[in-house]
């Protein structure tokens, strides 16, 4: 029997309370005449609610209360589990009529990846309770409120789903993140900082300091293991007026690319708060950085620009380009000097074909996602 199942069938044993009422009766010797003479009721009235027609209402507990010396929250109480009870009843019935929209969701991934699914309940009610809504109607309002701005549209097939379920759990981490309001003075002015813990090996106590200077200017940096059918790398969305949200993957795996894209993200974040409040970074499956959305176009570039000059200001990257000399220890020098880590600055040579994409990857760091067994 699968949970569902089991959902279904609980509301089963909750009696009607008529049936409280009836034994009552029988305990006391009374008729169902005798109990409205001595509540004031309708016969008929008192008929319904023994034969399960007619619900308790506040008055009638009341009622039962001085007749029967129970309280009349007890009589209510009843009341409420059989109603919640039949309630349940129904809307499991419409589960089945759910169930091609529950099969889109990667539950088995979500559950993997340790996304807030909530245990010990129905595939359907723990899908539900994730998104906080109520039916997948309800769920296609909410996400169609969040208006957002792809990347890329058709460049390859996404499921929505899956999308929906990595912003909905980046969302839920960002929320429980304690923010100060949106300071975007402060943000420029930790830039440099911020390039500075490239330098540093990306692993916890390093995304810590990363997320606690990010929280202190209002700006959420949340990283959740990408979906299947998705191709996110990240996103940036403002939560409320005063705080924001940066969202990461590890789809590129390397260092380099992780930081370029947080740089990308927070470019958005900068320049296009008042243009796209929520923008989603999709790629093909190539990786590569074709924009098929012509609206997208011009936005993807400026963030793009934002993020490489600050990462490598064009003007030191001018002068180092001159020398014309590429090795270890030149490029190891020039990362020092401009504060990066040298994996950044091997990757922007790779992609101005300037080194070979085999070349200079021992100093990147290749990034995963620790297994359960791992940790």
């Amino acid at each position: 029997m699968d949970r569902g199942t089991q959902i279904r069938l609980q509301p089963d044993a909750i009696p009607h309370p008529g049936e409280m009422v009836q034994e009552y009766l029988e305990l006391n010797g009374w008729s169902q005449r005798d109990l409205a003479r001595r509540t004031d009721l309708a016969p008929k009235t008192i008929s319904e609610i023994c034969n399960g027609k007619a619900p308790i209402t506040p008055p009638t507990a009341l009622a039962f209360e001085r007749v029967f010396r129970r309280p009349a929250h007890l009589w209510l109480n009843f009341q409420r589990r059989y109603d919640e009870a039949q309630a349940r009843a129904r809307e499991s019935e419409r589960f089945f009529e759910w169930s091609d929209w529950l099969k889109k969701f990667p539950l088995k991934e979500m559950r993997e990846r340790n996304f807030a699914i909530p245990e010990g309940a129905s595939d359907m009610d723990a899908v539900l309770n994730f998104f906080g809504v109520s039916s997948p109607e309800s769920w296609r309002t909410v996400w169609n409120a969040y208006s957002v701005a792809y990347r890329q549209t058709h460049a390859f097939k996404i499921r929505e789903e899956s999308v929906a379920a990595w912003v909905r759990e980046v969302e839920i981490q960002a929320r429980a993140f304690p923010l100060r309001n949106y300071d975007e003075h402060l943000f420029v002015a930790s830039l440099p900082k911020l390039r500075n813990l490239s330098r540093r090996r990306v692993d916890e106590e390093m995304m810590g300091a990363l997320q606690d200077m990010c929280a202190s200017f209002g700006v959420a940096v949340i990283i959740v293991p990408e979906l299947p059918n998705t191709g996110i790398s990240g996103c940036a969305r403002w939560l409320t007026d005063t705080k924001a949200l940066v969202g990461l993957t590890l789809r590129y795996k390397t260092d380099d690319q992780l930081w370029f894209t947080l740089f990308h993200e927070f470019g958005h974040i900068l320049l296009h708060r008042s243009k796209k409040s929520f923008v989603l970074d999709n790629a093909a499956e190539d990786l590569t950085d074709r924009v098929v959305d012509p609206e997208m176009q011009k936005f993807e570039s400026e963030a793009n620009q934002f993020s490489s000059d600050t990462l490598v200001p064009p003007i030191e990257l001018s002068e180092f380009l001159r020398k014309k000399e590429f090795t270890s220890d030149s490029i190891y020098a020039f990362a020092e000097h401009i504060g990066v880590g040298p994996g950044i600055v091997v990757g922007r040579l790779q992609h101005d074909n300037i080194l070979k994409p085999h070349q200079g990857n021992a100093f990147k760091q290749t990034l995963k996602w620790a297994t359960k067994k791992e940790g």
